[in-house]
């Protein structure tokens, strides 16, 4: 973990939000497998420690002053029809990975994902993101598809094996895969129903979908706020006719936010 060693020798802010992790957490096996990614990610991209905090510095910044305005307003930063943030594809996937390595609710998320991710035959994942929910699961399927509007080079390189598909999935199978991954994707479409609607027709009956969905997060690229009950979410993906396998809130412990925002992480069948 030579390169997140360096990052934490470079940034008192990273080195403040690393002391707050649970022990348990920074030296568990998972720990190392994402800063081991982070640090090929950064080397393939040419990418050195001070580059690397600026970007995530950068978010944070950008963060904090929306979740400011969420709290006077309920509304995410779209709805407000604020502009004043953009990233790259290579931005973002850093700031993916480092906020699983330095917040614990994202560091959760890929705990449950390693958990609860089983051996079947094959799998399909919407919305790479740096790659990393591939690279932690990959070993559960002979068969994978992938696909997102945006994929950095890396990703074609660490998985030769696996297509990756720059395009919008539109369900071009019917009944065919085991799993399908929505990490961290739902709350980025205006209608996340059309999507799950769009999987349980891409599912075998028995088949599996790993998702996530937001609430009061107001990132600069949300767009859909789940309600904190979830009772619409989960009468709506019933009536599709999925039921509900497993479930987990998960809550996000911040320094200086005031805010209750959180994740909940699903497993929900195609009956």
């Amino acid at each position: 973990m030579k390169f997140l060693q360096q990052l934490l020798n470079t940034s008192r802010l990273l080195t403040v939000l690393y002391d707050n992790l649970s022990p348990v957490i920074k030296s568990s096996p998972l720990y190392g497998e994402v800063a081991l990614y982070l640090e090929k990610y950064s080397g393939f991209n040419h990418l050195d420690a001070e580059k690397t905090i600026s970007i995530y510095t950068r978010y944070i910044t950008a963060y904090n002053k929306h979740c400011k305005l969420f709290g006077k307003t309920g509304k995410y930063p779209p709805a407000q029809e604020i502009n004043d943030f953009s990233v790259s594809r290579e931005e973002y996937d850093v700031v993916l990975m480092l906020s699983i390595l330095f917040t614990q609710h994202r560091f959760r998320i890929m705990q449950l994902l390693t958990e609860q991710s089983k051996p079947v035959r094959n799998a399909l994942y919407i919305g790479l993101g740096c790659g990393l929910e591939i690279e932690l699961t990959k070993a559960n399927y002979s068969e994978i598809q992938a696909y997102d509007l945006s994929v950095n080079k890396f990703l074609f390189q660490q998985f030769p094996g696996i297509e990756l598909k720059m395009e919008r999935y539109r369900g071009q199978q019917k009944n065919h895969f085991d799993t399908i991954y929505l990490v961290e994707l739902l709350e980025h479409l205006p209608n996340p129903f059309d999507l799950l609607a769009t999987c349980y027709a891409s599912l075998k009956k028995g088949g599996k979908i790993l998702l996530t969905t937001a609430t009061d997060i107001p990132q600069f690229d949300h767009v859909y706020n789940f309600k904190a009950d979830h009772t619409d979410f989960e009468e709506a993906i019933s009536k599709m006719g999925f039921s509900i396998v497993f479930k987990e809130m998960i809550p996000h412990h911040y320094l200086s936010i005031e805010l209750n925002p959180c994740n909940h992480f699903y497993i929900i069948e195609k009956g």
